[in-house]
């Protein structure tokens, strides 16, 4: 299986540019989301990445085993009030064993559970914590991830559910660095929860309220409230363009 990439056409050169979309398309949009929130909601983080491995050659392991771990985390670092954020990629090895390895940020030290105490909660085999050398930037960290899953080629061909998993993150951190910058700088931190966005334009959401024959009906409304301009034209889904 091959990846497939959303094309774009500048409106005044004609110049042409691909963007990965599919699975992993989505898997980059999620990292970028993951570094955007850090950067402006976690001023002191630290890093490390997990890796869990089964015990037999199997593939069969359902995302449920991974979100045990995850609600493990979580919880313990929740009572320590530290922030937690992480993204985990499937690996599946030519041996038939499974692997997740999950980039793990949080934001104080000496918190995190220790790989005996995660695997208990594993249950299924063998856990390993490391302490990358990387600084929160997303080209590091898809470089980092992208020794387990390739080019993406790797990625795509996973014929099972759940062969990435993020953080759940609000859109409007899906916004291209200097835009985020923009909104925030215009609009201000506090108002982030209340807006949503798509790559170019940003909206408020809301209920309005309608009485018919006494009865209150809510309906939500989404408001533009900026767009950004741009020079690109979306032209559709090709395949590879190699």
């Amino acid at each position: 299986m091959g990846l497939t990439f959303r094309k774009f056409r500048n409106k005044l050169t004609g110049e042409v540019c691909f963007m990965p979309a599919g699975r992993y398309g989505n898997f980059l949009n999620s990292v970028k989301k993951l570094v955007n929130y850090i950067r402006y909601n976690i001023p002191r983080y630290y890093v490390l990445h997990l890796t869990l491995t089964v015990a037999e050659n199997t593939s069969d392991v359902d995302y449920k085993h991974l979100h045990r771990v995850i609600q493990f985390i979580y919880l313990r670092l929740k009572r320590a009030e530290s922030d937690f954020k992480y993204i985990a990629v499937k690996e599946v090895q030519e041996r038939g064993a499974v692997h997740y390895h999950i980039l793990c940020i949080y934001s104080k030290p000496y918190v995190f559970p220790s790989p005996d105490e995660i695997a208990k909660s594993w249950r299924l085999g063998f856990v390993k914590i490391t302490a990358p050398k990387l600084r929160l930037k997303m080209q590091k960290i898809v470089g980092y991830l992208g020794k387990y899953i390739g080019k993406g080629y790797e990625y795509e061909a996973l014929d099972c559910k759940k062969s990435f998993t993020a953080s759940q993150i609000m859109q409007i951190y899906k916004l291209s660095a200097p835009r985020l910058a923009e909104i925030v700088n215009r609009y201000g931190m506090s108002r982030l929860a209340d807006l949503t966005c798509t790559f170019r334009k940003v909206f408020i959401e809301g209920w309005s309220e309608e009485s018919i024959l006494g009865t209150v009906f809510k309906t939500r409304q989404r408001i533009l409230l900026h767009e950004f301009s741009s020079q690109w034209s979306y032209a559709g889904v090709y395949e590879e363009p190699f």
